[in-house]
């Protein structure tokens, strides 16, 4: 396959992985926030936010590999 068509391929999984990471993230706030009694000191405030930051990393990071197959390699013929 073409490392273009592959570079694109990859783009857009990983705007899929974004998607799911809004909705994941929109889904846990609500429920910390209807549940958690101890304001904004409660621990799962920081666990939702390390896991929100690793997993937007993590997306960069592919997106990054998915720009670097579209802009910077070639294909063999």
């Amino acid at each position: 396959m073409k490392n273009k068509i592959v570079g694109y391929m990859v783009i857009g999984i990983s705007l899929v992985i974004g998607f799911i990471i809004y909705s994941f993230n929109k889904a846990l706030t609500e429920i910390v926030s209807s549940t958690c009694s101890h304001g904004p000191d409660c621990t799962m405030w920081k666990s939702i936010d390390f896991q929100t930051n690793t997993s937007i990393v993590l997306m960069i990071s592919v997106i990054l590999v998915g720009l670097y197959l579209v802009f910077f390699t070639e294909d063999k013929k």
